[in-house]
């Protein structure tokens, strides 16, 4: 085989955190360090907030200066250094801000290499197209330069965003090889958004003129027709799993070389012993988030509770949201009409807009911290008071103060004043009214109102989870770990990080099989369980879901740790030990094809 002999990867998301391609970078590159070692370079965008957090700046090495110092006039500035993460690749990042001016003529030009219909883009498209342009000449320049001649080198794109580079090396005459890895279709995924059966079209006859009026008439045809050219053009075109294949090879009309799925990095994975450790010690302060949240308002048996959580972009249709409510509702209903005596409390982790926290969960939080510290301070005199007593023989019946006393009893009134009332169904407020959010609207039309007759409980979590925010005050990781079950019935998920990742922390997972990890895993074990969506009718996905959920919440304590020990092994199924040979692969491939 045709082993490279230098790879660059570019992508929009190299330490410029924004979605699930970050994470493939992130986890990828100790093995791209293990294969390539100094022959493997990212190039990302540069922004300077998470670039003083992930980027250690470097000398460069004087070839590369050289390079440097020829974009720098034409108003593209490039900073050579380490990005910060495992594996620590090197890596450029390229701020292109001062070549904004040239925008058109890229436009044109993108239009004469492959009908790219960028006439009516706006900036969501212009910034990629001038960074990725930029990185197109930064790579031919060091291409050219002494110590890359004889060399076979592959440059690895990801996504339309970086895709104008690809398009510049092809019509340069420079000699690399190149790879587009697609992790989803523009087209795909906005049609899915709005309803349409994607998966019943993509099996039917293939007509180009009617799939850019589709992307016309929905506004994207400028990332549509951009995605189409680097297809057409690329050496290899590879994507993330095989139900993304037959969409693209419909859409761009071409079928991918190789499936590069994506992987975790098992290094960085923990025991399940561990893992166990970790989960008790934070549902601490869950358990503490969730009296605040709760208590006020009725008496709830948080040691007696299973726990349900969802996440991702707030795409109501195509992550699940739909499904995932109409199921909790169904669920709520059995819980009841069987008696069963626990409860289900769910989190919905999805960002919207919002204002602030809610000012009620706020006031609720404070107040519950405020007993909880008056009740640690005196621990100690009431301990001492306990030893005291017992060594003079006096009884031990009546040991706290009388101001503790009526402390505590001030406190209590003033706790329980909310007694009757409902808990709110979001823990922020919304920058929208409630009636015209998605997901309000849904949860109080399937009954689900957080009334203490309620069996589910839901709390919607609209703002990304941070260690500082002043409510739950965990990081995604802590605080998803504490759960018993994730739930990811997607019906638009070309992969899907977040079932892997759940299952990979010692959870239950749940995906389904229109998502590229659901359909991949599908029949492998116990322990992550696969949806069936693909030509099945809603409300029986509703049905099946919501059985399983039952299921789940009325286990054996002991089954249901039997289950999360399954759940991680099988994560490892998505190793990148095993899994980056399909990159390497497709590198391969490129310089095979480049040497014809």
């Amino acid at each position: 085989m045709n082993k490279p002999d230098f790879v660059f990867e570019v992508s929009y998301e190299a330490c410029n955190k924004v979605g699930g391609i970050y994470t493939v970078l992130k986890t990828k590159a100790p093995y791209m360090i293990e294969e390539y070692g100094e022959n493997y370079l990212t190039i990302g965008f540069y922004d300077e907030r998470k670039a003083e957090i992930e980027f250690e700046s470097k000398e460069a090495p004087d070839e590369i200066i050289k390079v440097f110092n020829e974009l720098e006039p034409l108003g593209i500035k490039c900073f050579y250094g380490t990005w910060m993460i495992p594996g620590k690749p090197r890596i450029i990042l390229v701020d292109s801000r001062n070549f904004m001016g040239e925008s058109n003529n890229i436009k044109k030009l993108l239009w004469e290499w492959g009908e790219v219909d960028s006439l009516h883009a706006d900036n969501t498209f212009i910034e990629p197209i001038v960074w990725s342009y930029s990185c197109g000449k930064l790579i031919e320049g060091i291409v050219k330069s002494k110590s890359f001649k004889g060399k076979k080198c592959v440059c690895q794109f990801h996504e339309w965003l970086s895709g104008t580079g690809l398009l510049y090396l092809k019509n340069s005459g420079v000699k690399i090889a190149t790879v587009f890895t697609t992790h989803a279709s523009m087209l795909g995924r906005t049609l899915a958004g709005n309803g349409v059966d994607i998966y019943s079209m993509t099996k039917g006859k293939r007509d180009e003129n009617t799939i850019n009026e589709l992307a016309r008439k929905y506004g994207v045809i400028d990332k549509h027709t951009m995605e189409a050219a680097c297809a057409r053009q690329a050496d290899i075109l590879t994507t993330v799993s095989s139900v993304t294949a037959e969409e693209v090879n419909f859409f761009w009309g071409r079928n991918p070389e190789i499936i590069t799925l994506n992987g975790i990095d098992s290094e960085k994975s923990i025991s399940f012993e561990e893992l166990t450790v970790r989960r008790r010690r934070n549902r601490v302060q869950t358990r503490d988030f969730l009296t605040s949240y709760f208590m006020r308002y009725y008496p709830l048996d948080l040691m007696n509770i299973r726990s349900i959580f969802i996440s991702g972009r707030y795409e109501f249709r195509n992550k699940g949201l739909d499904v995932f409510i109409a199921a909790l509702g169904k669920l709520n209903s059995m819980l009841k009409e069987n008696k069963v005596e626990k409860n289900v409390v769910t989190f919905i982790f999805v960002p919207a807009g919002i204002r602030g926290e809610n000012i009620d969960v706020l006031k609720n939080k404070s107040l519950y911290e405020e007993i909880k510290d008056h009740v640690q301070e005196s621990l100690t005199d009431i301990g001492d008071s306990i030893l005291n007593k017992i060594i003079l023989g006096e009884r031990v019946d009546r040991v706290v103060s009388d101001d503790f006393r009526q402390k505590c009893k001030k406190l209590s009134s003033h706790f329980l004043k909310k007694r009757g009332e409902r808990p709110p169904l979001c823990a922020f407020e919304l920058t929208v009214p409630e009636d015209r959010d998605a997901i309000l609207s849904t949860l109080k039309f399937h009954g689900l109102l957080n009334r203490e007759e309620d069996k589910v409980k839901v709390i919607y979590y609209p703002a990304y989870l941070s260690s500082a925010d002043r409510l739950m005050s965990l990081d995604y990781a802590d605080a998803t770990l504490t759960f018993d079950v994730g739930v990811f019935p997607s019906y638009y998920e070309p992969w899907g990080y977040t079932p892997v990742e759940t299952a990979a922390q010692g959870s239950l997972s749940i995906t389904s099989d229109q998502a590229g990890f659901g359909k991949f895993i599908n029949g492998k074990g116990n322990g992550i369980y696969v949806l069936k969506r693909m030509g099945t009718p809603l409300e029986d996905t509703v049905t099946d879901l919501s059985e399983k959920l039952f299921e789940i919440v009325t286990l054996p304590i002991r089954e249901l740790a039997h289950r999360r020990m399954n759940a991680k092994d099988l994560s490892m199924m998505c190793d990148w030990k095993e899994l980056i040979k399909n990159y390497l692969i497709a590198h391969e491939l490129a310089v095979e094809k480049i040497m014809e």
